[in-house]
């Protein structure tokens, strides 16, 4: 979808499926979502321009009233659906697709930081700012309006962490246990065509698979592997194919190879139009590929579910080693506070003798794997004779990091800006729509209402997720080590190796940068 508001006359005028009210003074176009644009033409008509907090579904859109002349966009609550907008002179344009807001753009420039960070980092760190300088990101959440007077912009949903619920554990996990329940169910309903589930060996895909076989006899899911016994680490198909057969689902086995992946990059890197490097992202471009080719036309993915129920073992270490860094802090200077100091050495000592220790937190410690890349390509690197040398691509969390914090921010730009963007990116391209169970409002919002101790366990990532499904999914799943969805590196190495640069200017060439390359000739080419 896209729409063009020009200031000089306060007129408007849309690309995409547009549903108009009876006197045909409101106009509605709406990106693919479950809620659709005569659900905001009907919200609109009775709430105004507050109607974004009262929609019911996932979907981003675009409203033009005509008696007003104001132009309504937002984005829904977790940004499951992309919006993105950019301000001229003359103009202001709209778009569920950054590249269709390049060509209006006289001279569009590169943003270095926030192309620096994402290949650093592998995805968008900024939430509102993208790597095109004129693009914004309409944020998570927010709605714009615009007038000839300008753009106002309002945030009318975001997380609220109350630990306000009263009941008990048990309780609180068959509610949320019901509420993902009532969000598969209503993926499945409505969906229009044939469904399939993406399933893994782990927790979150075998969860809605199970759910989806509550509801219907026959579900097909689609698992992939890889060529050659040395890659077990990345495989996950033993584990579920076998919940396949014991659960009576359809298995449908993707089997990847190296040769798979050139061709594939190239179409890979010709649809995403935002910098999302993660090497797990060609192998679900095939997966996604693959299920089109046998007719299918939803996809139920267990995306958010790992930021949900606090899954990462790795960035538990690290928001504890920030928060100790912050108490640390506050001791200085120590002659003054020796006393506290001795208290804080003797209640965290085996913190302390750990390469956690607060005052030896870096930018290495976040997306370890590219951390040697970056810094070899950074070296000597440019682009347009700006240097990466000085880019500070360092992740900026505020002073006090809180385990909560931490995952904020990992659902706000791991799960959205990359995985949750890649997913619907690769299915639109493929005719297929991707639904995300576990990023429904309802059940994010009531796990915002639980305290912290009940649904987090320092020592049992995921284990409130775990408790809950308890006798829905095998022990062999819930307990199993987690596994990335990702190829083997030795697929990927080789062509990064031999890739050769269009547009960076640097000796050292890896999977992200040679993404960065083709990204940027893909959607500026000769106009940069």
């Amino acid at each position: 979808m896209k729409a063009i508001f020009n200031f000089s006359d306060a007129t408007c005028s849309f690309e995409g499926n547009v549903v108009t009210n009876a006197d045909k003074t409101i106009s509605v176009v709406s990106s693919n979502g479950t809620c659709k644009a005569t659900d905001v033409l009907t919200t609109y008509e009775r709430y105004g321009t507050a109607c974004a907090e009262h929609l019911p579904g996932v979907c981003a859109f675009c409203l033009w009233d005509t008696k007003t002349k104001t132009l309504l966009s937002a984005r829904d609550r977790m940004g499951e659906k992309s919006l993105y907008y950019a301000q001229l002179p003359t103009q202001f344009i709209i778009s569920s697709d950054l590249h269709d807001i390049i060509p209006y753009l006289a001279y569009p420039a590169i943003n270095i930081l926030n192309l620096a960070q994402p290949i650093r980092y592998n995805f968008p760190i900024d939430l509102q700012q993208t790597w095109v300088e004129q693009i914004k990101r309409v944020r998570a959440g927010e709605s714009l309006l615009v007038d000839s007077k300008g753009v106002r912009s309002h945030i009318y949903w975001q997380r609220q962490h109350t630990s306000s619920f009263k009941g008990s554990k048990t309780e609180a996990q068959q509610h949320a246990l019901q509420l993902l329940r009532n969000s598969v169910k209503k993926c499945v309903e409505t969906a229009e065509g044939p469904v399939a589930v993406l399933l893994s060996g782990g927790i979150d895909s075998t969860s809605l698979a199970a759910l989806t076989k509550e509801i219907q006899q026959e579900v097909h899911v689609f698992c992939a592997g890889y060529t050659g016994n040395n890659y077990t680490a990345c495989d996950e198909r033993a584990d579920a194919k076998r919940f396949a057969e014991e659960k009576g689902l359809i298995f449908h086995e993707v089997e990847l190879q190296q040769k798979d992946y050139e061709q594939a990059i190239k179409e890979y890197s010709s649809i995403i139009d935002e910098p999302c490097f993660d090497v797990s992202c060609t192998a679900q471009y095939l997966l996604y590929k693959h299920a089109a080719k046998m007719g299918f036309k939803v996809i139920l993915s267990g995306l958010g579910g790992d930021e949900l129920f606090y899954s990462y073992a790795g960035h538990h270490k690290e928001a504890q080693a920030l928060a100790l860094r912050h108490e640390f802090y506050k001791l200085y200077p120590i002659r003054k506070n020796f006393k506290k100091y001795l208290r804080f050495v003797a209640k965290n000592y085996k913190h302390l003798l750990l390469p956690n220790h607060p005052t030896r937190i870096d930018e290495s410690m976040l997306t370890e794997w590219t951390y040697n890349d970056y810094k070899s390509f950074a070296t000597d690197a440019q682009l347009n004779g700006n240097s990466f040398v000085n880019v500070d691509v360092q992740v900026q969390f505020p002073e006090r990091v809180t385990m909560q914090d931490m995952y904020d921010y990992l659902g706000a730009t791991f799960a959205v800006n990359m995985c949750v963007y890649l997913g619907n990116k690769l299915c639109n391209a493929n005719g297929i729509k991707l639904c995300c169970p576990f990023l429904t409002p309802e059940l994010v919002e009531f796990l915002d209402t639980l305290p912290m101790e009940m649904k987090f366990d320092i020592n049992q990532p995921k284990r409130f997720q775990i408790e809950m499904m308890t006798g829905i999914i095998p022990d062999y799943i819930l307990y199993a080590r987690k596994r990335g969805f990702e190829p083997p590196f030795e697929f990927l190495k080789p062509i990064a190796e031999s890739y050769r640069y269009k547009h960076f200017s640097a000796t050292h060439c890896f999977y992200n940068t040679m993404m960065a390359d083709l990204l940027i000739d893909h959607q500026l080419g000769d106009s940069f």
